[in-house]
């Protein structure tokens, strides 16, 4: 590359994919996580080139599977903030990310979602189509796929358009709400032979800023300062670190009861006094404001609910999840914005109210102080009254996974019971499975975030259905190859406690409860999942004394610590 002018770097491009990738270099593009097919031939070139070069980025790496390349992606931009490329195999391989995909797009997780497609022409071009696949594989509409879960899709259509299609597949996924967008890469374009380029230093788009109205703000704040129970919901206010520490502030400052429930991210800190806990539940019938927060479900209406007199607050950058095709929870003041502005803003106004009552804030306060240590030593109890169970008990291994990581670790959670002691003190310590629940996200996750912190501690806590639905062979692989060491807790209850739950829910008396069997819902027979792991240099353990989960965590996180190497272990739980 030479720069020409102040603002403009020339590129000279024997090929248009030359071209993308000097240009994704320009753009910040770290790494280009691919699953690679025929059609990346004139990819594949051109690192060639560069790696002759000498230029670092974007990195490529190969990753045996589409699941494990999009999670990888997720995790490197939850620990960086900056979007990264995934690109894939034509449909076939659009159809094997789907799913992950579907994370992305619902947990708001930017990601510049590539694919091949099968070649236009039968004849005249190099790239032209020279294998059966290239019939069989071609798609009406390819994109069709995923239109529904990404935000923008588009097939370049000439070189010359290049840099306008990749600024702009970045620009939408990052404006807010944030989230995947899909580009497709004929080979007779990526292969053609354009000349020189001129690109843009900096892109000239401006990332917009979404503030709360002003007039609803002051609404919100009255109404949660008359309260006499309120109560703040969320689920991913974590996504944001300001917006983290601007709840911190408000629910202090105010006395207002904080309840992070099914969290995605670390929202508040478990240890603080206005933690009440993950589930709303025991709270909802004494709220009488209730402030809803980056929270897509805040209670299951078909178990609880709150008062029909409970003043609503809905509040976040789609504080109304317009993509989701039904959702009626109630919102009687309805405010959009940034996460972080609107709870800074609602400090403001609440310190500033003129008859801001102190006596009735000290006596919340107190309140919370109360009902948190109640909620602690709950915890600590049922824990330590499950330490000599046998198969183990999720609650102990939880317990003594909190202990052995301390409070430095990052823990991406791929599991629905127990992980209260996990969920981290500080943003960016927790990561939790995204609402739209498809599983095999955890272990790919994990090692996004220690491809892009090194340093760290990273542990994916999953259940063994999740392990296996990450193809765990792929996950190890690229754990060798790039020696990313995580360790890899396998709450392992030999089936789907989600099916067996849902049955018992159902059909409280039905038959599967009266025989005490529950088809479709056993993994059998169970596995040494461990030994995937050694197959690729590894350490694996399989649990199965209570008495041996601290001594068994300690020589697992001296592996990944010490050894530089990757472990699982395999803690054998109660049946599900």
């Amino acid at each position: 590359m030479d720069t020409t002018a102040a603002e403009m770097i020339e590129v000279d491009a024997e090929t248009t994919a030359q071209a993308l990738l000097d240009l994704l270099a320009l753009r910040g593009v770290e790494y280009f996580f691919a699953n690679s097919g025929t059609d990346f031939a004139s990819i594949c070139d051109a690192f060639a080139l560069r790696q002759k070069l000498g230029r670092e980025l974007p990195r490529p790496v190969l990753v045996a599977h589409e699941i494990p390349l999009v999670s990888m992606a997720h995790g490197y931009y939850l620990a960086t903030g900056k979007p990264q490329v995934a690109m894939v195999h034509v449909g076939v391989g659009t159809a094997n990310s789907l799913g992950a995909i579907i994370n992305a797009s619902k947990a708001k997780v930017p990601i510049l979602f590539l694919a091949g497609r099968t070649p236009i022409s039968e004849e005249g071009e190099p790239s032209s189509r020279s294998a059966f696949i290239h019939w069989g594989q071609e798609s009406f509409d390819q994109a069709a796929m995923v239109r529904e879960y990404v935000k923008w899709d588009y097939e370049l259509r000439n070189p010359g358009q290049l840099e306008t299609v990749i600024d702009r597949a970045l620009t939408i996924a990052m404006s807010e709400p944030r989230g995947p967008i899909y580009l497709t890469l004929p080979p007779e374009i990526v292969a053609a032979a354009p000349g020189k380029f001129s690109f843009q230093k900096q892109p000239r788009y401006d990332l917009p800023t979404f503030y709360p109205d002003p007039t609803k703000i002051e609404l919100a704040a009255s109404c949660l300062a008359r309260s006499r129970s309120p109560l703040i919901i969320t689920s991913a206010l974590g996504r944001s670190h300001r917006a983290v520490r601007a709840l911190e502030t408000l629910s202090e400052a105010e006395g207002i009861g904080v309840v992070s429930f099914s969290p995605e991210y670390m929202n508040f800190p478990r240890n603080h006094f206005c933690h009440l806990g993950f589930t709303p539940g025991p709270h909802l019938s004494e709220a009488d404001a209730i402030l809803v927060i980056d929270c897509d479900v805040p209670w299951f209406p078909n178990v609880v609910a709150p008062s029909g007199s409970a003043t609503i607050i809905q509040a976040g950058i789609d504080p109304l999840y317009a993509t989701y095709p039904i959702r009626s929870f109630p919102s009687d003041i309805t405010i959009q914005g940034e996460s972080a502005l609107i709870l800074e803003e609602l400090a403001r106004s609440m310190a500033n109210l003129p008859a801001r009552n102190v006596s009735s804030i000290d006596a919340r306060k107190r309140l919370l102080r109360s009902k948190h240590e109640h909620l602690v030593n709950k915890w600590e109890t049922e824990s330590l009254q499950a330490a000599h169970a046998k198969p183990l008990d999720f609650r102990w291994v939880s317990h003594c996974v909190g202990e052995i990581l301390g409070k430095d670790a990052v823990v991406v959670n791929e599991y629905d019971n127990g992980m209260r002691e996990n969920m981290g003190l500080s943003p960016g310590s927790y990561f939790g499975v995204p609402h739209s629940g498809y599983l095999g996200w955890g272990v790919g996750t994990a090692l996004g975030l220690k491809l892009a912190q090194p340093d760290s501690t990273i542990v994916a806590t999953v259940g063994d259905g999740c392990y296996i639905f990450g193809v765990p062979s792929a996950c190890h692989l690229l754990s060798a190859s790039l020696n990313l060491p995580i360790l890899v807790i396998i709450y392992n209850n030999q089936g789907y406690a989600a099916v067996k739950q849902a049955t018992l829910g159902t059909h409280p008396d039905g038959w599967a409860s009266r025989t005490n069997s529950f088809p479709l819902s056993r993994l059998h027979p169970a596995a040494e999942y461990g030994k995937i792991c050694e197959a690729f240099g590894g350490y694996g353990e399989e649990v199965t004394n209570p008495d041996q989960v601290r001594p068994a965590l300690e020589r697992a996180m001296n592996v990944i610590l010490r050894e530089k190497r990757q472990a699982v272990l395999n803690m054998v739980c109660a049946v599900a």
